[in-house]
């Protein structure tokens, strides 16, 4: 067995510094147990890392016994000292100690991008040093940050392989440990034992963040844990009986009011079922006649809909939809010329109700009944613009000129009596005719055209603004928008932290920030076009190609493909080649150059006829005596015709000469390719190869098209020939090769 040295364990790294506390305030990215520290703190740290490498390396070679399976060659020590020089250990990890107080914590690095002297401190860790909080003011504040030294040492901590959490509150379910996982992930390199984690609630929670108790973790005895690069077990426990029976109760409640689980939806086929408070119904339509416009109905005023198509990573959510329909009022309408909807395989569809009533952890009221809704799809060719109302006059009827009503003519007198006492039509011109003493309840929009009527259990109005005129800011980044509208079209369009499903990498990632424009002319996401630029051969042509050029590059080949004229194979009937070229002027058979190889004289023949007797002599050799080959089935040889089921009787001479002139005919052959074919016999490779492209020809590909000409096949048998080593390979490369160049009969 080989000799190898033995990997070195990697060198502690010694070094500690202080600092004082920076007075700005944490920037939004700084989360978790993370920390910024200056520019010379790098610098001290990587000459701390050279050096403990360097002596860890010196000892580690101190055997100069080659024989011994720790020594080191002195090349490779040398090279490991250099290559230590600029590393850090991965993560980096502290401990950081409010000199103070005295009171410690574990942190990881976010960036070196503090200013000289000073270190900044996410919340997190300020309030585990017991911190002044940033919410004092005046001298107050100022004296206690100028007391404020924190002493930062790097520490190596053991990988965490399990770490237990207790809720501090009731109400935890079963997928938070996915959250959680999720949580730590992006924020936090180690855990320390009695800190507690503020988690923020899911999407659909109301309420402030959920607290964790870190109760345990593993390895046992230690203080703290890296959860960087491994696999960490979470587990929740309640933090006791009651905490538990209180969380049991919650969950039972939610379980009486479960959402229906949605699934796949097809045109013309409604769905029915309900949905609870705070909770998503979701179904997705695969196929439609994408020349028809879509039509998604809810009629249930108080469900909305929400409607997005596979380019958004999940199904739409409250802020992140392409098309949506919050007032109850109209269906919603996707033409077939709608730029997203080109595309798109997949519709995906959200119901939701918007006021939602979520279960209080401090409260013991019963969850409220879910909501039932019918949610169909349809498709017309008319189009679904503004329906026009539709009038029944007649010449016996008139119109109300309060409640815009027909009536007939004979009761208008008493219907206006009665119309104008108990109804009011709405002064702002909307049409609407109310119940007087309930006209309170209508309102119409100071910001917009839109209006509604309040009801006992809905606030309309107030639903309205917070979705058209109240101001949100977008979650993964700083923009600000208007409304719900133009957050959704933000985070489903320009946010740079938009996940995409990378079309070169395959991976979800966010898609970047667009500076360039470059997505609205290439229609490339920031992140695509710049993981587009790695290059690739062409399975076609073999050439190097950027991955984002690829397809344009494709097009070209399709292009060209489609534009080649259909190949011409050989006069020859039992010949299965193609005459690429019209070779000499005496080769105007048609004929490829090997079946014309016989015929082929050097003589002067001007006329032709020379040929034309050659043709001859060889058509009567061929009936009179026969090929003698086993495989022969040509009609116009004596071998073949006996090789035929049922065989044919042999050709008397003066019969085969009559056969014969008419097809040596010097205009005859003279004529070429679109003249009367010629028989003459071949070996046996060629008659095989003849028969498969006869095959290949009437079979129609897996995709349920025309396939390809006789001429294709016979082409791409010819090309492969040289490849194949049976018939089944043959097959499969000729196949290969007619989707790469061949054009199929309905193209």
């Amino acid at each position: 067995m080989a000799r190898k040295a033995a990997t070195p364990t990697p060198p502690p790294l010694t070094w500690s510094s202080t600092f004082h506390l920076s007075p700005s305030p944490p920037p939004p990215s700084l989360t978790g147990d993370k920390l910024l520290l200056p520019q010379a703190a790098l610098e001290t740290l990587l000459e701390a890392a050279s050096q403990s490498a360097a002596n860890h390396l010196q000892s580690s070679s101190a055997n100069h016994d080659p024989a011994s399976w720790d020594y080191i060659p002195p090349h490779e020590a040398l090279a490991r000292r250099n290559d230590a020089r600029q590393q850090l250990p991965h993560p980096l990890t502290f401990r950081v100690t409010n000199l103070v107080t005295g009171r410690i914590a574990y942190a990881g690095i976010r960036e070196f991008s503090a200013d000289e002297g000073t270190i900044v401190l996410s919340n997190f860790l300020r309030e585990c040093l017991a911190l002044p909080s940033l919410e004092l003011q005046g001298e107050q504040y100022g004296a206690e940050l100028d007391d404020a030294s924190i002493k930062v040492e790097a520490v190596n901590i053991p990988k965490g392989t399990f770490a237990r959490l207790r809720p501090l509150d009731a109400g935890y379910e079963e997928d938070w440990k996915s959250v959680l996982e999720n949580h730590l992930q992006k924020n936090f390199t180690t855990l320390v034992v009695n800190n507690i984690l503020a988690v923020p609630r899911l999407p659909h929670q109301s309420g402030k963040d959920f607290k964790f108790l870190i109760d345990q973790v593993k390895p046992e005895g230690s203080e703290a844990i890296c959860i960087v690069d491994t696999d960490l077990e979470v587990d929740i426990e309640p933090l006791n009986e009651e905490q538990a029976k209180e969380s049991l109760r919650q969950r039972e409640l939610r379980k009486k009011a479960e959402s229906s689980s949605g699934g796949q939806i097809n045109i013309d086929g409604p769905k029915e079922g309900t949905i609870s408070d705070g909770n998503f119904v979701r179904f997705n339509l695969k196929t439609w006649n994408r020349s028809k416009p879509i039509s998604i109905n809810v009629p249930e005023e108080n469900v909305d809909v929400l409607v997005s198509t596979d380019t958004i990573q999940g199904y739409p959510k409250l802020e992140e939809w392409t098309w949506a329909r919050f007032d109850g009022s109209k269906p919603i309408i996707i033409l077939p010329d709608d730029p997203t909807i080109i595309s798109a395989k997949e519709l995906r569809i959200s119901l939701q109700v918007y006021e939602q009533t979520l279960i209080d952890t401090n409260s013991k009221k019963p969850m409220p009944p879910p909501t039932n809704f019918l949610l169909s799809i349809t498709q017309s060719l008319q189009s679904d613009s503004e329906d026009e109302e539709m009038t029944d006059t007649t010449p016996d009827t008139e119109t109300c000129s309060n409640c815009k009503r027909s009536i007939p003519k004979r009761s208008m007198m008493l219907h206006q009596n009665f119309c104008f006492r108990n109804n009011i039509l709405c002064p702002h011109g909307c049409g609407q005719v109310f119940k007087r003493g309930t006209e309170t309840d209508h309102w119409h929009c100071t910001e917009c055209k839109s209006y509604g009527l309040n009801t006992p259990d809905r606030n309309t109005y107030n639903k309205h603004m917070d979705i058209a005129h109240t101001a949100r800011r977008c979650t993964s980044c700083d923009y600000s928008a208007g409304s719900l509208a133009e957050l959704s079209s933000h985070k489903t369009t320009t946010c740079p932290n938009k996940l995409i499903l990378c079309r070169f990498c395959h991976l979800i990632v966010p898609q970047e920030e667009d500076t360039n424009f470059t997505a609205a002319i290439t229609g490339l996401a920031p992140h695509e076009n710049s993981c587009g630029g790695r290059t690739t051969n062409c399975h076609i042509c073999e050439r190097i190609v950027q991955l984002k050029n690829m397809d344009v590059h494709l097009k070209n080949h399709d292009l060209e493909r489609k534009s080649k004229p259909l190949p011409r194979i050989c006069r020859n009937v039992n010949c299965a080649r193609t005459k690429t070229f019209e070779g000499p002027t005496d080769n105007q058979l048609g004929l490829c150059t090997v079946c014309f190889g016989p015929l082929y004289s050097s003589a002067y023949d001007p006329t032709g006829q020379a040929l034309a007797r050659r043709a001859e002599l060889r058509y009567l050799t061929q009936l009179l005596k026969g090929c003698g080959k086993s495989w022969c089935t040509n009609e116009m040889c004596k071998t073949g015709r006996a090789n035929m089921k049922p065989p044919l009787p042999p050709v008397p001479s003066k019969e085969a000469t009559a056969m014969v002139k008419p097809l040596v005919t010097k205009e005859g052959l003279q004529a070429g390719y679109y003249s009367h074919p010629l028989h003459f016999c071949v070996d046996e490779s060629l008659s095989k190869r003849k028969h498969l492209a006869e095959m290949l020809s009437l079979a129609d590909d897996s995709q349920g098209k025309g396939g390809w000409a006789i001429e294709w096949c016979t082409k791409a048998l010819e090309v492969v020939a040289h490849e194949a080593t049976d018939e089944l390979e043959s097959l499969n490369k000729a196949r290969e090769w007619l989707e790469k160049f061949a054009v199929r009969r309905d193209e």
